[in-house]
């Protein structure tokens, strides 16, 4: 469960990403740089599944992961963890490579899942699950967001997205208002926020990725335990 947005700046882009996560799954570790065939990949990992669900390479590919969930659904017992995914696709230099890398992937083996990829200009989708496949591809001229829950991704959908029209997209300055979005909470529904709590889950970190034709910046929050972590080189 996250909440994903991508905010164009001159020459790159700015990528906010909160990771929702059950309050009795084990914490993420730092991210760290691993190498990959052709570079290196920056990411924090997943204890349980050794994956993750946002990083980005050494060539400027940022590679993020959402759940899908349909209300009321029941979790199949699969082999393999959708967080295996970013780390396949971070070891491609290019969209067009990991595209290529995500169509040779096993689908009945995941969870229903979303990828965000963006690199340079351009944005693709992939939506994910074992009965089909889509793919889109855009430029990156205004922020875009996307979202998801346990509860249900339709519950969240319209209320994260109208406070991310009112506070990013409508305001003078959209990083500023990225930075808003991502940490604001409403005091009379805490579980359906943007920086997120109820009983079983909570928001329990925030990554901010960003990405120009000079630099490339990880930086990390642990929000349990408040631990801040940048990017470490190669």
């Amino acid at each position: 469960m996250c909440t994903v947005s991508i905010v164009p700046v001159p020459d790159g882009c700015r990528v906010v990403c909160n990771r929702d996560e059950r309050r009795t799954r084990a914490a993420a570790q730092p991210p760290r740089a691993f190498p990959t065939e052709v570079s290196w990949a920056t990411y924090p990992r997943d204890p349980v599944s050794d994956g993750t669900w946002i990083g980005v390479n050494d060539d400027g590919l940022v590679v993020a992961l959402l759940n899908r969930t349909v209300a009321g659904s029941e979790p199949r017992v699969l082999a393999q963890s959708r967080g295996a995914i970013v780390p396949t696709l971070l070891a491609c230099p290019s969209i067009a490579q990991a595209l290529r890398a995500y169509d040779s992937l096993d689908l009945n083996r995941f969870e229903p899942f979303r990828i965000v990829m963006t690199h340079r200009s351009t944005v693709a989708v992939v939506a994910g699950d074992r009965s089909h496949s889509s793919a889109e591809l855009f430029p990156l001229v205004r922020p875009v967001l996307f979202t998801s829950s346990s509860l249900g991704d339709a519950l969240v959908e319209t209320p994260r997205r109208r406070l991310f029209e009112e506070l990013v997209l409508a305001g003078d300055d959209w990083l500023d208002g990225q930075y808003r979005f991502h940490r604001h909470r409403w005091a009379g529904w805490p579980e359906v926020s943007v920086h997120m709590t109820r009983q079983d889950a909570a928001t329990v970190s925030r990554t901010t990725i960003d990405v120009t034709s000079r630099d490339i910046d990880l930086h990390y929050e642990s929000l349990a335990g408040q631990v801040s972590s940048r990017r470490p080189a190669a």
